[in-house]
């Protein structure tokens, strides 16, 4: 028996040397390299739409080859339609040939690919402050047609469903009867699918009719259920029937950016699809000071993201039709101050400038007067200024240390700015020796109307300061159109330095 396999199994080797072509017969046992990036995945990111604009891979090979890849290379990954933020994956820079087994080599090991800069400060920004109701509200104490019109219209339209807030809708016949709506009383969302939502929101309709609808018709919900239910709770049901790819309830803000980071909470955070990278901010909005200003609503707009606000206060029409017209982009680039750093002292003028600070150019100070000490000596100082009473001195040349600490004996105080240092520690240096208050290195600004309830705020590196009822923000970023003319909304004037 044993002869007899080791005969078979000598002959099976022979065929396969002699039928296989040399070329397959070389490869039939290689095992080749297979390049491949760590990769995190930020939230509101999406694998495909990562694939299709980093990577440069084509939609028939991203669906057919590389995210089958990646679900193998990446065994603790279960659902690639739900991966947990932050993610590291092994993302592959090619396929690796057919019938060929394959070894993982990491690309320069160690690095992580990010789609956006690691900026470690996002941690420290502070959480929006968002004044909640103590009570939870039900759908009597709210204006649901005006919700539905106003509020979830953007939600129910890239569903792909219609609101139907005016006439009427007729049902299918039953029995030789017809019913119909008025739709001013029972709103009607109707999906591509021809699942059909019936709002009640007053519990106007009557049991039988119910009973009815529901006997007759599948297609048909109502919506809600009952009295006294909470709005949230209906606002789940409604979004839920809208079939998105991905909804967050109430869980980690969303940050979106580069230099300049957009921290937003939501009450839901909705991703309509697994090819795009766009999501809707949904939120409850209990008083006009928290609407986010319009400048940021159209910066957001090009971060895709899109701001859907729930108002449950009266506002006027006027108002509503204003906010509607948010997403319209900014064209026309608002004027912003520049100081040119190259030229220090020109770019110290301009600070004691905006500080407020009058100051004297290549001044001599007298140190010693003749007339008291029978000697004179006049030091000529870059710049001077006078404040609570003492002269205070500025200089980049170099002065000698005999010479300087003449002028510290004699009570000056006296600040040197070295041609080497940079702009950052310029300002900070000459802050500091003016006594102004300021924040540093990350500069927070509430998106809303008030500084006290948002849930959006802006991140910009920079340093902030206030002089005389007048705020500023230094920035070496160059801001968005809608970030300066959002800074101009709050009462802040931005400067660039270059």
């Amino acid at each position: 028996m044993i002869i007899i396999n080791r005969f078979v199994l000598f002959s099976i080797c022979f065929l396969f040397i002699f039928i296989l072509p040399p070329s397959q017969l070389a490869g039939a046992f290689e095992t080749v390299d297979l390049p491949v990036e760590r990769y995190v995945l930020l939230p509101g990111k999406h694998l495909a739409n990562i694939l299709r604009d980093k990577y440069n891979i084509p939609d028939h090979l991203i669906f057919n080859e590389y995210l089958n890849l990646i679900k193998e290379i990446n065994p603790d990954v279960k659902d690639l339609n739900n991966i947990e933020d932050n993610k590291i994956l092994l993302i592959p820079l090619n396929l690796p040939p057919k019938n060929k087994k394959y070894r993982i080599l990491i690309k320069e090991s160690g690095e992580i690919v990010r789609d956006t800069p690691e900026i470690k400060v996002q941690k420290k920004l502070p959480t929006p402050a968002i004044s909640k109701p103590e009570k939870k509200l039900t759908v009597e104490n709210v204006n649901l047609n005006r919700i539905l019109k106003y509020g979830l219209t953007p939600l129910i339209d890239e569903s792909g469903g219609t609101l139907q807030l005016e006439g009427t809708h007729d049902f299918p016949d039953f029995e030789g009867s017809q019913l119909s709506l008025d739709t001013a009383a029972y709103p009607i969302i109707k999906f591509e699918n021809n699942a059909t939502i019936i709002v009640d929101y007053q519990s106007r309709l009557p049991v039988e009719i119910k009973e009815v609808i529901q006997s007759n018709w599948d297609n048909y919900k109502i919506f809600p259920s009952g009295k006294g239910q909470e709005l949230e709770s209906v606002l789940d049901q409604l979004i839920k029937e809208m079939s998105f790819y991905k909804v967050v309830k109430q869980g980690e803000p969303l940050i979106r950016g580069h230099d300049v980071l957009v921290k937003t909470m939501g009450d839901w955070l909705v991703y309509p699809d697994i090819s795009t990278n766009k999501v809707l901010v949904i939120n409850v909005i209990h008083t006009p000071e928290q609407k986010a200003l319009t400048p940021i609503r159209n910066y957001l707009e090009g971060l895709a993201v899109k701001l859907v606000d729930i108002d449950i206060f009266e506002e006027s029409e006027e108002d509503i039709l204003s906010t509607g017209q948010d997403s319209e982009e900014v064209t026309a680039s608002p004027e912003i101050s520049k100081i040119d750093f190259t030229d220090k002292l020109a770019f110290i003028d301009t600070l004691l400038e905006l500080a407020g600070q009058d100051c004297s150019q290549n001044m001599p100070i007298s140190v010693y007067s003749r007339e008291n000490s029978g000697l004179a000596l006049n030091v000529t100082i870059d710049r001077t200024f006078v404040k609570n009473g003492k002269k205070h001195l500025i200089y980049l040349k170099n002065k000698s240390p005999k010479l300087l600490g003449i002028l510290k004996k004699q009570g000056f105080p006296l600040l040197k700015l070295t041609a080497d240092q940079d702009s950052v520690t310029t300002i900070k240096k000459l802050f500091d020796f003016l006594k102004v208050s300021y924040q540093s290195p990350i500069i927070s600004f509430s998106a809303s109307r008030s500084d006290k309830e948002s849930n959006i705020w802006i991140n910009i590196p920079g340093l902030f300061f206030e002089t005389e009822g007048e705020k500023f923000l230094l920035t070496h970023i160059r801001l968005h159109p809608a970030l300066i003319s959002f800074l101009e909304e709050k009462g802040v004037q931005p400067t660039i330095y270059e």
